[in-house]
C-alpha cells in the first residue's frame, strides 16, 4: 500500500476538535463557490462548525459537509475520496455525518467543551486545557432586562442591551422565547432564543478577548487619562461665575416667555453623555463662552425631561431670584394652599416642585442631586459594566467579529 501526498482532512469520529484553529477550503453557499477560511469553533451539539472566512473577514455557521485542509499531510493512497456529506474517519473510511437535532442533548462534559469552544479558537489551546476553563455563557432562560449582548452583523460586532423578555409558549427547556434588544447605534431587533444564545456566546468572546489582550490595562489608563485632560481643559476655559454656580440652586425659563421655576445648575461632568454632547457640540462652536447654554436641572420632572439647555439670559441665581420676585410659588396656588382649597393636578406638581427646592436650600451642594450621578466611559469598563470594545464601538471604532473569535 503506497503513500502520496494530498490537503484533505483525518477528522476524527464524533470528535472535531483537532481542526479547530486550522485552515481550510470548502463550499460556501452564500458565494456558490470554494472559499477558504479558519475553523474558529466546533458546536458538538447541534453538528455546526464555525468558519472565519478569508476573503471578507465574515463568520458564519454551517454544517460541514466536506472540506480540505490547507496544509499538506500523508495519506494512504487507496483513502477513498470525499463525496457530498462524507467525511473521513481515522481508520480512513467515508461516514456519513449524523445530523443533530438542536435539542438533542449531549453529556454535561461536552456541553461545557461546547460552550468554550464556541469561543476560543486559539489553536495552541488544547481541549485538556479547556477542560479546566470556567465557563460564564449566560443560559437563554436567565436572559433579563439590562443584559448586554453581542451580535455579528456582516462580520462587525455590534452590542446592545435588553430591553424586553417576552415569554411565549412551552414549558421547561422548549420555551419560547423573543427578545427585544436595542442596539447602541439605534436599531432594535427581536432576537429568538437561538440568536439570543449566539449573542451571548459572541459577548463571552469579547469578555475573553479583553482578559487575554496584554494592553488592556494600558487602553483603560489612556482612555481615563484622555478624559480627564479635555475635563480640566474645558472646565479651566469656562467663565468663574459660570463654575461658581455648579450645583447651585436658581431659576430658568425654558422658553422666553415663560415662567421661572427652581432648577439647579449643573457641571456638563454631572450629567449624563447624551446630556453633555449636544452641551460641548455648542461650547466648541462659540466665540463668546460667556454665552455658552447653562446646563439646568428641572425640578419635578422624571429623569428623561429633566435636563436641559438654557440661555443664560434665562437663568438667574437665587438672589436675583429674590430681588426679581419670581422665587415664590405662583400666587393663585399660595392663596389655595392657604385656604385649603383641593388642587388641580398641575398646581399640586408646582407644590411638590417647591417643597423640593426649599428642602435643597439648607443641604451641601454635592447632596442636591436628585439622580445617580453617571459613571464616565472609563470607569464603566474600570467597574465591568462595559467592555472596552463596547465603548470603541460607540465611538465608531468598530470591531470584526473574526479577530474577536480568534483572540
Amino acid at each position: 500500500m503506497g503513500e502520496s501526498t494530498m490537503t484533505t482532512s483525518s477528522i476524527r469520529d464524533e470528535n472535531f476538535f483537532d481542526d479547530v484553529g486550522r485552515r481550510i477550503s470548502t463550499f460556501r453557499l452564500s458565494k456558490n463557490t470554494m472559499c477558504s477560511g479558519k475553523i474558529i469553533a466546533y458546536d458538538a451539539e447541534n453538528d455546526l462548525h464555525t468558519i472565519c472566512f478569508e476573503e471578507d473577514g465574515v463568520v458564519e455557521e454551517m454544517t460541514l459537509d466536506s472540506y480540505r485542509l490547507l496544509e499538506t499531510v500523508v495519506v494512504t493512497s487507496d483513502m477513498p475520496q470525499l463525496q457530498h456529506n462524507q467525511t473521513v474517519t481515522e481508520a480512513g473510511k467515508p461516514r456519513k455525518k449524523r445530523r443533530r437535532d438542536k435539542r438533542e442533548k449531549s453529556n454535561i462534559e461536552n456541553t461545557e467543551l461546547t460552550k468554550l469552544l464556541r469561543i476560543v479558537s486559539d489553536s495552541k489551546v488544547t481541549p485538556s486545557a479547556i477542560k479546566n476553563e470556567t465557563v460564564t455563557v449566560k443560559r437563554v432562560e436567565d436572559v433579563l432586562q439590562g443584559d448586554r449582548i453581542a451580535r455579528d452583523f456582516d462580520g462587525t460586532v455590534y452590542f446592545g442591551q435588553v430591553q424586553e423578555v417576552k415569554v411565549g409558549l412551552g414549558d421547561g427547556e422548549d420555551k419560547e422565547y423573543v427578545f427585544v434588544v436595542l442596539f447602541d447605534d439605534g436599531d432594535c431587533f427581536e432576537l429568538d432564543s437561538f440568536d439570543m444564545e449566539r449573542a451571548l456566546k459572541l459577548y463571552e468572546a469579547c469578555k475573553r478577548a479583553e482578559k487575554n489582550d496584554p494592553e488592556i490595562q494600558s487602553k483603560i489608563d489612556n482612555m481615563d487619562k484622555d478624559f480627564n485632560k479635555e475635563k480640566q481643559e474645558i472646565l479651566r476655559q469656562l467663565p468663574d461665575k459660570m463654575k461658581r454656580q455648579f450645583l447651585q440652586i436658581g431659576f430658568a425659563q425654558l422658553e422666553a416667555k415663560s415662567a421661572f421655576k427652581p432648577v439647579i445648575f449643573l457641571s456638563p461632568y454631572d450629567v449624563f453623555y447624551p446630556v453633555r454632547t449636544p452641551w460641548l457640540n455648542q461650547f466648541k462652536k462659540t466665540t463668546d463662552l460667556r454665552k455658552v447654554p447653562r446646563i439646568v436641572y428641572w425640578y419635578g420632572e422624571n429623569l428623561a425631561n429633566a435636563f436641559s439647555l438654557v440661555s443664560t439670559n434665562q437663568c438667574l441665581s437665587y438672589a436675583k431670584a429674590r430681588e426679581r420676585g419670581v422665587a415664590d410659588m405662583p400666587k393663585d396656588v399660595l392663596q389655595k394652599i392657604r385656604r385649603g382649597k383641593r388642587l388641580g393636578k398641575s398646581e399640586e406638581k408646582l407644590q411638590y416642585i417647591w417643597k423640593q427646592m426649599e428642602a435643597d436650600l439648607d443641604k451641601a451642594p454635592e447632596d442636591r442631586i436628585h439622580f445617580e450621578k453617571p459613571k464616565e466611559d472609563h470607569e464603566l469598563v474600570q467597574s465591568g459594566e462595559r467592555l472596552f470594545m463596547e465603548i470603541e464601538a460607540e465611538l465608531g471604532r468598530l470591531t470584526k467579529t473574526c479577530d474577536v473569535m480568534q483572540s
